[in-house]
């Protein structure tokens, strides 16, 4: 897994994204490497993964069994204090533009999550989001003295029918 990461990571810097693909040993189309030019890519590479705390955290719990290995990942990787935030994946049925100014609007929305619930939303972006369109919404619940109970928005990201699918 590691070398899978750094040949990634060297691939990407060398070669750019574009030209990323994934294919399997078992084509035809698939070039083996040679030991030297695998040698050479150890050499040019080892500097990408060693800088991570991976190895400090192998190093300090060399004594734990693969099994304990995981659990104590997960234990030193957790996060601590609790989110306020949320996650809302809804349709826009609503706008009321609040305010305008250079470059950004500020506005009221509803949207309409998957189970039917409405979420009254107050956002500022550089532009109206589009009525009837799905968006994942990340923001927090604030109680707001004249509209009641809204939701801050942080992030309004637009949805294709392809994360649609993914994010079921």
């Amino acid at each position: 897994m590691i070398e899978s990461f750094k040949f990634l990571a060297h691939h990407i810097r060398t070669c750019g994204e574009e030209h990323i693909r994934v294919i399997s040993e078992e084509v035809d189309e698939y070039i083996d490497q040679l030991h030297g030019e695998y040698n050479t890519f150890l050499e040019q590479t080892k500097h990408i993964f060693p800088h991570s705390k991976d190895w400090e955290f192998l190093d300090r719990w060399k004594s734990l069994k693969v099994e304990e290995l995981k659990e104590k990942w997960v234990e030193e990787n957790r996060i601590a204090h609790p989110d306020d935030r949320l996650k809302i994946y809804g349709t826009l049925v609503e706008v009321e533009v609040l305010q305008r100014r250079a470059g950004r609007v500020s506005f009221l929305a509803t949207v309409t999550d998957r189970e039917k619930t409405a979420w009254r939303l107050s956002a500022t972006m550089p532009e109206l989001p589009a009525l009837e369109q799905s968006y994942i919404i990340i923001g927090v619940r604030q109680d707001h003295p004249e509209l009641g109970e809204i939701v801050e928005v942080f992030k309004m990201i637009p949805q294709s029918a392809d994360t649609k699918e993914r994010d079921r």
